[in-house]
């Protein structure tokens, strides 16, 4: 049996998220998904949410999914995490590892931190989004959720966020807006 790696920066988790968990658990055969969120993804130069929150959000929002884990490993660094070496970390659990990412993340590939080593030690699973093109030679997992982080801290789509958390996270990126008008 496998595992599987969702990251990502989750900020804010939302239903897309979510969609995603559950068709992974559905269709592949593993024993247990980790969600790893990053403490900064390593192409961009910071995050809204901070980590400790990001995580706790997360942490909520799949307590009760008996085969997800949230780990604390990126976050933990305390510093932007390149993917290669969150899969060497979980090799120690797994050999198998099956790791989810966006279809918009398929464009930068070949960027990411000694992507063809990464490439042998993983089987990419594409989760796609309503119009998006996902190759032949990665798994596609058809997820049919048309949001984006970038829409929920403006306070749109808020309905998308999670019911255990949304509260707390219209009011974070609420409080944003305040400090930024």
């Amino acid at each position: 049996m496998a595992i599987a790696i969702f990251g990502g920066s989750f900020d804010p988790p939302h239903a897309g998220h979510a969609a995603v968990v559950s068709r992974v658990l559905e269709t592949l055969p593993i024993e247990m998904l980790y969600i790893v969120p990053a403490y900064v993804n390593p192409f961009k130069s910071g995050t809204h949410a901070p980590p400790a929150l990001r995580l706790r959000w997360l942490e909520r929002i799949f307590a009760s999914m008996e085969r997800v884990r949230v780990s604390a490993f990126e976050i933990e660094e305390g510093r932007p995490v390149p993917t290669i070496e969150t899969v060497r970390h979980f090799k120690a659990v797994d050999p198998e590892i099956y790791l989810i990412i966006g279809a918009d993340n398929i464009g930068t590939l070949t960027k990411w931190h000694e992507y063809e080593a990464l490439n042998r030690m993983v089987t990419w699973v594409v989760a796609s989004r309503p119009g998006s093109h996902v190759p032949a030679n990665y798994l596609r997992l058809d997820v049919d959720v048309d949001v984006s982080s970038t829409e929920l801290r403006s306070l749109e789509k808020t309905h998308l966020i999670p019911d255990g958390v949304r509260e707390e996270i219209e009011n974070y990126y609420k409080d944003i807006q305040c400090k930024n008008a």
